[in-house]
């Protein structure tokens, strides 16, 4: 299977492929020093995912993203490297931009095309 075999998902909205989406991984560990000087580090979780990620779209999609702006969580389904499938992990969007593209409002039946950026961030 390709990646392309697996969408992305926010809750249960099958979204098109973005522009840019940049995945990183972060390690949350808690680091102690002992009394004799050397670090005891506690790792809690080695794959807290984090993702920054651009879609080029019409409005209405560009409102269906702000949907998901203003919502405390999201459901983000998305293929996994590590067990080759879907994930679906809890996230909130943070850093949200609109951008409307230039002389895109004289498109028939449209308001226009926008660059919606934004950044994922889990839980």
């Amino acid at each position: 299977m390709l990646k392309k075999d697996f969408p992305i998902y926010f809750d249960d909205t099958k979204l098109f492929w973005p522009s840019k989406w940049q995945e990183s991984y972060s390690v949350v560990e808690t680091t102690n020093q002992t009394e004799a000087g050397t670090d005891q580090v506690i790792v809690t979780r080695y794959d807290k995912l984090s993702v920054s990620c651009e879609f080029q779209c019409s409005d209405v999609w560009a409102a269906i993203f702000t949907n998901f702006r203003d919502q405390d969580s999201i459901a983000v389904k998305l293929y996994d490297l590590k067990t080759r499938g879907y994930k679906t992990r809890t996230m909130r969007i943070r850093n949200f931009k609109t951008d409307p593209e230039k002389n895109s409002q004289k498109l028939k039946d449209s308001n226009g095309l926008y660059t919606v950026s934004f950044d994922l961030y889990e839980f």
